[in-house]
């Protein structure tokens, strides 16, 4: 049984009823631990607690200010699936296992490419499958902040950096794996050199943490000789089931992420190498096959015409 599993069984009773004698997250882990054991760290609890406070059918509520935690008082149809999920990612309870994870990973990726000031697109939905298009998509701009800290590109350097021939923006292709394996390795690399080619820079991000040496090592050694980077998340995929869902995920505040971030364990292996041009007539043969390049470079003008990347 899974952690989460086991603490939508015995949280009903340990939490209190009334939010006004709610328990802090610090008692609430001692209270825990002395059913489940010293299994769990005290981390791994405290965001356990936290991510399920935020699901509508689980029974911990958090209290709207202030800490501390208490027993959510069910509604009707919260265990029955009226909570959907929606549709960029489908259902991801009611679908194939694998297909809710990535789900979930791809999300995490999109969120935490956002919070280091990079802005992500989603090209592809075939969940790993395809062997042109990339699942991902990351620009970076030369941008400033306004006043009220949101992101605008300035009009004057854009233009001047045109008339010198400089790209103003770099584009980042990204091939999504929930883990690899000696067996698999080779099929999904050169996957990733397939639909990665005609970008800035090439990516593979993976899950699951690396830990074979063997495999880590071929890994590194075909990331260097072909210039593809490679980036493992440190996520099992246990954990990945344990989340909620990747709408859910979307729409978290950003301390809930950070919180969510605790958990990844992010180790890289190789770098990618730097192209200065975008392969054009690639992109252009790319364009005429799929409506999803469309979308992108529709995507990056208006980006251009707002002089807000987005």
């Amino acid at each position: 049984m899974s952690l989460r599993e086991q603490l939508r069984e015995i949280l009903p009773q340990i939490l209190p009823a009334n939010p006004s004698e709610a328990i802090k997250g610090t008692d609430l882990i001692r209270f825990v631990r002395l059913r489940l054991g010293d299994e769990y760290s005290d981390a791994t609890l405290r965001y356990h607690f936290s991510i399920l406070s935020y699901d509508p059918s689980s029974p911990i509520a958090k209290v709207d200010q202030g800490q501390g935690y208490y027993l959510r008082i069910e509604k009707p149809g919260a265990r029955d699936g009226t909570y959907k999920q929606g549709d960029l990612y489908g259902d991801t309870e009611n679908t194939d296992e694998n297909r809710a994870r990535l789900s979930r990973f791809r999300t995490i990726v999109e969120r935490h490419t956002r919070e280091n000031d990079r802005f992500p697109f989603m090209l592809s939905e075939q969940n790993g499958g395809d062997w042109e298009l990339p699942d991902l998509v990351f620009t970076d701009w030369d941008f400033e902040m306004d006043a009220h800290e949101v992101p605008r590109l300035d009009a004057a350097l854009i233009n001047l950096k045109k008339s010198l021939g400089v790209a103003s923006v770099t584009l980042t292709a990204a091939q999504l794996k929930l883990n690899t394996t000696l067996d698999t390795v080779n099929a999904d690399f050169f996957q990733a050199v397939s639909t990665t080619r005609w970008a800035n820079h090439g990516e593979i991000i993976i899950a699951e943490p690396v830990t074979d040496e063997a495999l880590l090592a071929t890994l590194r050694a075909l990331g260097q000789q072909y210039g593809v980077g490679i980036i493992s998340f440190g996520i099992e995929l246990t954990l990945l089931d344990e989340l909620p869902s990747a709408e859910a995920i979307q729409v978290f505040t950003h301390s809930e992420f950070e919180s969510l971030q605790t958990l990844l364990k992010i180790q890289r292996i190789s770098a990618a190498t730097h192209r200065p041009h975008v392969d054009w007539p690639h992109l252009v043969t790319l364009r005429q096959k799929h409506a999803g390049i469309v979308k992108m470079i529709a995507w990056l003008n208006e980006c251009l015409d707002k002089g807000q990347p987005s």
